[in-house]
């Protein structure tokens, strides 16, 4: 089998110099962590907290966290054969510090970082990686569309998400046959090419996906409103549409406000509808960031004492 070296694909980096661009990463996304947090409404999300069952919102922080176990499975199943091994542990700080990027940084900046971090510390192509960031975001997509049609299913739609459920349909199945030709001349996107490997692929997506709708159920649980489970596939769905393009860091305000307005249409007091936005957004957070996050402090702090 052949395998390649990643960094074939970068510029010449000296180990020093490297460390000192995980020191201002970690600097950059510290701030950006400190400017998403000065827009958090803290008045609002200590309010709501009181009421709450603390709990069933350990519950739901755990749940949160364990999207991001599947995160890294899925992206070691969507890792090209030809590309080096590397361990589920490095896989899963990988995808752990690219979930912090990606609630942090602006539209794309995590993206971005995402590939040099694949490139860098997973060993892989710079094609790989893009191919893995590609997959990734077929992936999510199928996935994605199945939510909302599940939730179509279950109970009535409200008027906005139907004409978007149309949209995303068309975007998604666009990517799947744009990937599926490329993948005839190329072996970076090889896991389309196999049924079996797609369907492993899709299943950490979809371990992910009933991840976040446990999460969703604890937050309810914890202010103890009881809603069916189509009503909570509906509130998963509406989670997936506001976090779908980031126009905020995090997507603060349009989480919280597309949340409050499924629960509204469901039936919730509005003081208990954005309570549970917020709380629900709340316990997603401090997993997709906080891990990431850790693993970032940590990273470095153990390079730092293996130069000196």
């Amino acid at each position: 089998m052949t395998t390649y070296d990643a960094r074939r694909y970068l510029p010449t980096i000296t180990p020093a110099a490297w460390r000192w661009m995980k020191l201002i990463a970690l600097v950059l996304l510290t701030v950006a962590l400190i400017v998403a947090l000065r827009n958090v409404g803290w008045a609002k999300t200590v309010a709501a907290l009181k009421d709450a069952n603390p709990a069933w919102l350990v519950v739901s922080v755990l749940a949160n966290a364990a999207i991001l176990l599947c995160w890294g499975l899925f992206w070691k199943a969507l890792r090209p054969r030809a590309e080096a091994g590397i361990s589920y542990f490095r896989t899963l700080e990988i995808a752990s510090i690219s979930s912090a990027l990606m609630n942090t940084l602006p539209f794309g900046g995590g993206h971005a970082s995402s590939v040099v971090l694949l490139v860098k510390q997973g060993n892989t192509t710079r094609r790989g990686a893009l191919s893995i960031l590609a997959l990734d975001q077929l992936g999510e997509g199928v996935v994605k569309v199945m939510v909302l049609a599940a939730a179509s299913l279950a109970m009535p739609l409200p008027p906005w998400m139907r004409a978007v459920l149309s949209t995303v349909l068309l975007v998604v199945g666009g990517w799947l046959v744009t990937l599926v030709v490329i993948s005839r001349t190329t072996n970076e996107l090889e896991v389309l090419k196999s049924a079996r490997r797609s369907l492993g692929a899709l299943a950490c997506v979809g371990g992910m996906k009933l991840a976040e709708l446990i999460a969703i159920i604890a937050v309810q649980m914890a202010y103890g409103v009881h809603i069916s489970l189509g009503g909570s596939v509906l509130v998963l769905a509406t989670a997936v549409l506001a976090t779908m393009l980031p126009l905020s860091p995090g997507n603060l305000g349009t989480y919280e406000a597309s949340i409050f307005l499924v629960y509204r249409y469901l039936g919730v007091a509005p003081e208990v509808a954005l309570s549970l936005a917020i709380v629900q957004h709340v316990c997603f957070m401090i997993p997709a960031v906080g891990i990431g996050y850790g693993f970032s402090v940590n990273n470095l702090g153990r390079k730092a004492i293996l130069s000196g």
